[in-house]
């Protein structure tokens, strides 16, 4: 089974997260925040890591780095929304946001994906690099 660990300071993301992971057979942990999700990931190996780029304390963009220096074969997906914080203003295609995902490209994320996303293209994402870990 595929053991996944979500990062995300948002409770409600974490959430659907886990519960879109777990419908889809997967086993998913969740953390508060990047440097929760690194204790989580040394108590307990995992296969995949998805985190938030923009989140209080450490950003995404760090423990994706901190993630590759410790566990080079640990998969990573890393989500943003750029930062938008008001539903009206919310623009998936913002600059800010394709500059955040490149950052994390960069620093070692093997997908990323632009919020809000659906749970097919999320699931997807798990099972493509799932079956990329088991070719290697």
């Amino acid at each position: 089974m595929v053991r996944i660990i979500i990062i995300d300071d948002e409770q409600d993301v974490r959430d659907a997260l886990q519960e879109v992971l777990k419908r889809a057979g997967f086993e998913a942990d969740a953390a508060a925040s990047g440097n929760e999700g690194l204790e989580l990931l040394r108590k307990s190996p995992s296969d995949l890591v998805i985190t938030d780029i923009i989140m209080p304390g450490k950003d995404g963009v760090k423990i994706i780095s901190d993630i590759r220096a410790e566990f080079p074969e640990t998969r990573i997906i890393a989500i943003s929304g750029g930062g938008n914080v008001a539903p009206l203003a919310y623009e998936p295609n913002a600059i800010k946001t394709e500059a955040y995902l490149a950052s994390a490209s960069v620093a070692g994320a093997d997908v990323t994906l632009t919020k809000p996303f659906d749970g097919k293209e999320l699931v997807q994402a798990v099972q493509d690099l799932a079956n990329d870990n088991q070719a290697d």
